[in-house]
């Protein structure tokens, strides 16, 4: 019996309404259903002729279905031959001599099947030799699977091992950091108790400093005028001793000119004289240093009241900011006579005070024209500071600002005019928090070329970007 297997599938033509498609797969080998055997398909069909384990019906009517190889025991022992043995003794005869007959075929295809099936044996040796040798190799792989998974499973567990550690370690760090965190807050918070009591000693101390600014001031004011009534009268006394002076002397002269004649009287006038004089000349002397302690104190009063005004000036510029528009140009006058200035006395410029926008940061730019520390000699250093403003606790803090730098080219055709332009950024913390100057350096080299540097004139433009 054949063994077949049938598959259908649908293809685009089943969709389409077209007839199926019928795919058989035939196996190389089959399985006799009454022996169990595997045969080719060539001997198969064969084997199922002279199969001795194909059953057949007893030929004596007993109903009994027989596999071949058993026929002629069951003959000698079906009950129904005895009862027919001698009515149908020659049938049997006959019966006999044609079941021998086919006992010698049966054999010659049974030997005809012993060798199909030693030569199956020998293939199915060759096949099992191949399938050991096969099983080997998979042992092997196995084994080195098994080894590599053991080695995985120990790095494994020394990942897990590292893990926990790591974990335990970041646990404790994270504690530490936590405990660090608030040791932090609680001297931040400290720090801000005495920040805020500094500054409220440091506004009681200016308004103290603001209260006997204004006292020495008006002092100063009463001294200047006393001092002013002082030398005034002091000139006046002065004029009249030397109006007296000069009254005298013409009297002397006169006296001389009538009395000639006796000379004790012209030595005692002559000696009188001379002592008048030495008392003049004291007098003198006594109003020249008086006169030049009152001009120094009145230069110090001056010098005084020049840096007050200053100072007041200077605290009117920070409340009132002009220029809101983030957009500063700044013209530098007689360039040659303040960079000598700077490499002498190490002076710095200082820009008109502007905003980037209404109510914001005040802004100023300060220049060393003759460079700063190691950049000294050879560059322009500027910086544009963030200063104390009058809107300051009403803006966003950290302070966060970019600019352009731009020297203006003073070319006479503005279409050949290349501006020198440098980017900075400007940050500050908060508005109490003391900026360190960030600063850059425009080389003299540059500002010499082209025409930057015209008429000893140089003009500094500072535009806020964002």
């Amino acid at each position: 019996m054949s063994l077949t297997k049938t598959s259908s599938r649908k293809d685009l033509s089943e969709v389409s309404g077209q007839p199926k498609s019928t795919t058989i797969v035939k196996y190389e080998k089959s399985s006799c259903l009454f022996c169990n055997e595997w045969f080719d398909a060539q001997t198969f069909t064969e084997h199922l002729i002279h199969c001795g384990q194909v059953l057949e019906e007893c030929p004596n009517g007993c109903q009994a279905f027989i596999p071949r190889i058993r026929m002629r025991s069951h003959l000698k022992e079906c009950p129904r031959n005895q009862l027919q043995l001698n009515q149908n003794g020659q049938r049997m005869s006959v019966s006999m001599d044609r079941l021998d007959r086919q006992s010698d075929q049966r054999l010659v295809v049974i030997e005809q099947d012993v060798g199909t099936i030693r030569s199956v044996l020998n293939e199915e040796i060759r096949q099992r030799l191949h399938l050991i040798t096969d099983v080997g190799n998979i042992r092997k792989q196995n084994q080195v699977v098994e080894d590599w998974t053991r080695d995985t499973e120990k790095a494994i567990d020394e990942l897990r091992r590292q893990l926990d550690e790591e974990a335990n370690q970041r646990a404790f760090a994270s504690e530490q950091n936590q405990l660090d965190f608030q040791y932090c807050c609680n001297i931040a918070q400290s720090l801000k108790e005495q920040v805020e009591s500094r500054l409220d000693e440091a506004q009681k101390l200016v308004n103290q400093l603001s209260a006997d600014v204004t006292f020495h001031q008006n002092q100063l004011n009463d001294n200047i005028l006393k001092l002013e009534e002082l030398i005034f009268e002091n000139e006046r006394l002065n004029r009249e001793k030397f109006f007296q002076i000069e009254e005298f002397l013409q009297q002397i002269n006169e006296d001389i000119k009538t009395k000639l004649g006796n000379s004790d009287y012209v030595t005692s006038k002559y000696a009188t004289l001379d002592y008048e004089v030495k008392n003049v000349k004291n007098i003198v002397c006594e109003t020249e240093e008086r006169c030049d302690k009152l001009d120094r104190a009145l230069h110090q009063t001056m010098q005084n009241i020049s840096d007050l005004e200053t100072q007041m000036a200077m605290q009117q510029r920070i409340a009132s900011v002009q220029n809101i528009r983030g957009h500063l140009i700044w013209r530098i006058k007689d360039y040659s006579k303040k960079l000598d200035e700077s490499k002498q006395y190490d002076t710095i410029l200082h820009s008109a005070m502007f905003s980037n926008k209404a109510f914001s940061y005040a802004l100023r730019l300060d220049i060393y024209l003759n460079g700063k520390g190691t950049w000294k000699g050879r560059n322009l250093i500027a910086c544009l500071n963030v200063l104390t403003g009058e809107y300051d606790p009403l803006l966003a803090w950290p302070c966060r600002l970019q600019a352009e730098i731009i020297i203006r080219d003073q070319c006479s055709n503005l279409a050949d005019a290349e501006d020198y332009v440098k980017t900075i950024y400007v940050r500050k913390k908060s508005d109490d928090f003391i900026q360190s100057n960030q600063y850059f350096h425009i080389p003299h080299r540059v500002i010499t070329s082209r025409n930057y540097l015209r008429n000893d004139s140089m003009f500094i433009e500072v535009r806020i970007l964002k």
